[in-house]
C-alpha cells in the first residue's frame, strides 16, 4: 500500500504495521463497495441483449448452413468444461464446502488447464462462426461473453 508520511511524501507501508484505525478505514471503504450493481455491468448486459437479438445468433447457430457445426461443438465442449471447473471450484469448493483457498483443496492445473480449454473453445467457435459474420464475429463473441461475465457477477454467491 502506498501512504502519506509525516512529511508529505508517499512511500510503501507495511500491511503488518496498521493502527486499528487503517484497518477500521480499509474495513469501511471495503464495505460500502459490496454491490456489483454498476454502470458498466449493466451496459455489457444490454449490449449483449442487443447483439444476441440483432445478429439473430440463436437461429444462426442452430440454422445457418455456412456454420462448420462440428467445429462448434468442439468449441462448445471446450468451453463447458471450463465453466464447469469455475462452477466447481466457485459453487461446489466455495459455497457447499466452504475451502476459500482453492490451491490447497483442489489440484493445481485445475485453473491453468480450464482458462486453456475455455481460450482454445473461444478460438475454435470463432472459426465455426467466421463464415456467418467475418470479422464481427470477434466483436460479437466478445460481447456476449462479456454480458454473460456481467450477470454471472450479479449471482448471488
Amino acid at each position: 500500500a502506498v501512504v502519506s508520511t509525516q512529511s508529505g511524501h508517499y512511500g510503501r507501508a507495511d500491511i503488518n504495521n496498521l493502527t486499528d484505525d487503517d484497518r477500521n478505514a480499509i474495513d469501511e471503504v471495503l464495505s460500502r463497495n459490496k454491490s456489483n450493481f454498476n454502470g458498466h455491468t449493466i451496459l455489457w448486459m444490454i449490449a449483449a441483449t442487443l447483439v444476441f437479438n440483432y445478429t439473430d445468433f440463436a437461429n444462426v447457430v442452430v440454422n445457418d448452413a455456412r456454420v462448420k457445426t462440428d467445429l462448434l461443438k468442439v468449441g462448445s465442449g471446450l468451453i463447458a468444461v471450463n465453466l464447469s471447473v469455475g462452477a466447481y471450484l466457485v459453487v461446489y469448493m466455495s459455497y457447499i464446502r466452504g475451502k476459500k483457498d482453492w490451491s490447497a483443496h483442489a489440484h493445481p492445473a485445475l485453473i491453468p488447464v480450464a482458462t486453456l480449454f475455455g481460450c482454445v473453445g473461444m478460438v475454435v467457435s470463432t472459426i465455426a462462426l467466421w463464415p456467418v459474420w467475418g470479422f464481427l464475429t470477434l466483436p460479437i463473441l466478445f460481447t456476449l461473453f462479456m454480458g454473460i461475465v456481467m450477470l454471472a457477477s450479479l449471482m448471488p454467491f
